[in-house]
């Protein structure tokens, strides 16, 4: 069968390489978790895009499974042949296209790694911040279908946070950009792209990407302590999370982990039977600087004696070095490992590791724990020799249990890691009948036959070689419960600054909860309104310049379903890749499919006093200034970068917020106050900050190249004040002004003519940027052939009696 297949293959790849020898093969029967291990039947390397395209394109003759591969860094069995067949290695796919400075945008090929993107964007005094461990190997097509992290998303986030658009070969061979520069829908109805991000190889291969950037920060300090017990380690860790120089990552290293550092060559010098843990902040060089003893002090105060910190590189890079050392050591000491990477309420960390130790100690399994605390994404190593007979039985219970465990206290399966073929038999901890239905009928949207990456994600995604596509299930003779046992109740987690809230809240009753505990929700362009309207009219609001869009900051749902059943979407954890997105997928679609019960909102700390500064001049002045201020790293702490222009005359003010402790607002006042000077804009610096401006009647969604000018461009045409939200943007547009909108009238008809024009003269434009309109008062344009195939797909599961 090879041979067929391979004359095959040579007959479609005639300028990549084919490979087919034993010799050749065995280099791609695994990835990083190394011992599952699968042969492929043949490897092709496509010499670029096109022959990837057209290898997908004759898929269906192949009649074979066909897998994607970049560099094989995964640690869950995604990238392999579970099922045989072909493996696309997308190693000649490797240029960064373009870099817009002035849009915070690059477009990428999918096998471009970190290193080489970092190196490409350093001149610039841009990056991209996701940072898993294999970084500078791993490729961006792997780090987007597995939705990767790393040491530094504690702050900046994880790879979903950065995707802006994704161009996808699907496995008829259609070729779709889902998004684009812009990071909206694009030319679709549906925000097709959050099903792609983190769907593993399943969905479709990717050929290239947009991704968002940041400004550089311009210095970063790296601290270090160890603590004789984990009851002190933790009160350091809850302490880091809450400050407010918000750390970019936080890092805890068990003594089993310390020793086996500590017993190589790789030693540093730390304490045999201690817990390390390993900080870092970053910013503007001043701030940063009038930060690190205060971080240093919480580090003593939860009881280290030997904290070590150090802003200069080779020394941060010793501090580091312990923590860099663990996984390759883990490589070289045992013939095989498993790493787990469940997320968990972090007042569970104690519980979860008593439970490794002694599942560990009682198989005889050497187990070591080095993972990412901040965010509770735990990372068990089990040290093993799968040639002994029943020692990966033994870690595969351990892993079961274990498993159990993580969701019995609320957590989820994988944070960064993804499912692959290593955590599909505990799916069905987290999905139940219902969920699992609605999870299984994504693939069936793109990928019927599950041609693509098989028996990976969920183990019933099997190939089928009878050409026809897997059927859907049949419906289940008992009626499904009306409620999922596993929806969430309301609750307040102060650790992890989380809260489940009904979707009707307003805004007032998020405070009146959440702020006697020093936490905020700060994403609100009305604190009167259902927070659900507040979603439904714009998924952006002043604070996602600092924060991102408000479905980075939902992390759960309940959802009923039209038929009246309620489920659960989405975790109680701040990050997972367990499953496909069908939770921010749906935030997007209105009540299309549903609607949402309750939401369960990632809060934010309030370091106790905020500050607005308006910055006022001519507008072609503001419009001039805006990026100069974007491309600076004190970006990464205003919650908000505004430019609000009146529709009456035109005139522009350019508005920054700030929440920060009152010791530290000095040093903003100064920089923006020097920024001010040296455009010749006015400065009025207030302690009062402005009401948010309400529900917008129209949203643009664009560039931050192009956003300001957008503005002014539409507060002319319709009359209304116009707020361009600078850092994503983002236009929120009031027709006649600032409206009541508390207010449930509806627009008058000539109003409605006015939305009707504005988004008819624009569509086009910000469709072929990747960009998006969207408006409470208009309904959305027809849907063309192919997009209302896979949105029928989607109605008959969802609309299922």
């Amino acid at each position: 069968m090879a041979t067929i297949l391979t004359r095959q293959l040579k007959q479609i790849v005639r300028r990549g390489h084919v490979l087919d020898a034993p010799a050749q093969l065995a280099g791609y029967d695994a990835d990083a978790l190394g011992y599952k291990s699968y042969r492929p039947d043949a490897v092709v390397i496509p010499a670029d895009a096109d022959e990837l395209v057209d290898v997908l394109q004759s898929s269906r003759e192949l009649n074979t499974p066909v897998c994607m591969r970049g560099a094989g860094t995964s640690l869950s069995g995604g990238p392999v042949a579970a099922q045989g067949g072909v493996i696309v290695h997308t190693s000649n796919l490797r240029s960064v296209r373009t870099i817009n400075p002035a849009g915070f945008w690059c477009e990428v090929e999918c096998g471009v790694n970190l290193n080489q993107l970092d190196a490409e964007l350093k001149p610039y005094g841009l990056f991209y911040p996701p940072d898993p461990s294999s970084g500078p190997v791993c490729t961006l097509g792997g780090n987007v279908a597995m939705n990767a992290g790393g040491a530094h998303c504690f702050r900046y986030g994880v790879t979903s946070n950065y995707v802006l658009g994704v161009e996808v070969v699907t496995a008829d061979g259609g070729v779709h950009r889902f998004g684009g520069p812009a990071g909206g829908r694009g030319a679709w109805r549906e925000d097709w792209k959050r099903l792609m991000i983190g769907s593993e190889g399943t969905l479709g291969a990717f050929t290239r990407f947009w991704l968002r950037l940041l400004p550089r920060p311009e210095k970063a300090w790296t601290l270090r302590a160890t603590y004789a017990d984990l009851r002190s380690a933790e009160k350091a860790i809850h302490a880091l999370v809450a400050h407010a120089s918000y750390p970019v990552a936080i890092e805890l290293m068990d003594p089993r982990c310390v020793a086996m550092v500590e017993n190589s060559p790789m030693a540093v010098g730390l304490p045999m039977d201690s817990f390390m843990i390993l900080t870092e902040i970053d910013g503007p060089a001043d701030l940063v600087d009038a930060r690190v003893q205060g971080v240093a002090e919480i580090l003593r105060a939860a009881g280290s004696n030997d904290v070590q910190f150090s802003d200069e590189e080779a020394q941060r890079q010793r501090l580091w070095k312990a923590r860099k050392a663990a996984g390759g050591l883990m490589g070289q000491i045992s013939p095989d490992f498993l790493v787990q990477d469940a997320v968990i309420p972090k007042r569970a960390l104690a519980d979860l590791l008593q439970l490794v130790y002694d599942e560990a100690d009682a198989a005889g399994v050497p187990g070591v724990n080095v993972f990412h605390a901040g965010d509770g994404n735990l990372h068990p190593n089990f040290l093993f020799d799968s040639r002994r007979p029943g020692e990966l039985e033994k870690v595969e219970q351990i892993s079961k249990r274990l498993m159990q465990r993580v969701v019995e206290v609320g957590g989820t399966l994988s944070g960064e890691h993804g499912i692959g073929n290593d955590k599909t038999a505990y799916m069905p901890l987290i999905f139940g009948p219902e969920t699992l239905r609605l999870q299984l009928a994504v693939p069936r949207v793109f990928n019927p036959r599950h041609q693509l990456n098989p028996l990976k994600v969920f183990a019933d995604r099997r190939f089928t070689a009878d050409g026809e596509p897997v059927a859907a299930d049949a419906p289940s003779a008992a009626p499904a419960a009306p409620r999922d046992p596993r929806c969430f109740e309301p609750f307040l987690d102060v650790i992890d600054g989380i809260v489940c809230v009904p979707a009707d809240v307003t805004g007032e009753g998020i405070h009146r909860q959440v702020a006697p505990h020093g936490l905020r929700f700060p994403l609100l362009v009305d604190t009167r309104v259902p927070l659900c309207d507040l979603v439904a009219a714009s998924g952006y609001a002043s604070a996602s310049s600092r924060f991102g869009p408000l479905c980075d900051n939902i992390v759960g749902m309940n959802w009923q379903l039209p038929s009246g059943r309620v489920i659960r979407l989405g975790e109680r954890v701040v990050k997972t890749t367990t499953g496909y997105d069908l939770f921010r997928f749906l935030l997007a679609t209105g009540r299309r499919f549903g609607r949402p019960l309750d939401y369960v909102l990632r809060l934010r700390t309030d370091s106790g006093a905020t500050f607005q500064t308006d910055l006022s001049g001519p507008a072609d002045a503001l419009t001039a200034a805006v990026p100069t201020l974007l491309h600076s790293c004190w970006m990464h702490w205003f919650d908000a970068v505004d430019v609000r222009v009146s529709g009456a005359d035109g005139a522009a003010l350019l508005r920054v917020v700030m929440n920060c402790p009152a010791a530290d607002w000095p040093l903003a006042r100064d920089f923006l106050g020097a920024f001010a000077q040296s455009h010749a804009l006015g400065c009025d610096f207030s302690e009062t900050v402005a009401s948010p401006p309400g529900l917008p009647d129209v949203v643009f969604k664009t560039t931050p190249q192009r956003v300001v000018g957008l503005a002014r461009q539409l507060a002319h045409e319709i009359g209304g004040d116009c707020l361009a939200l600078c850092a994503p943007g983002v236009v929120h547009g009031y027709l006649g002004g600032i409206r009541d909108q508390t207010s449930a009238d509806p627009l008058s008809a000539a109003a409605t003519t006015v939305l009707e024009t504005l988004v008819g003269q624009y569509q086009d434009s910000l469709q072929q940027e990747g960009g998006e309109w969207h408006s409470r008062h208009l309904a959305t344009g027809p849907l063309s052939d192919r997009e209302a195939a896979w949105v029928e797909v989607l109605d008959q599961e969802f609309n299922r009696p």
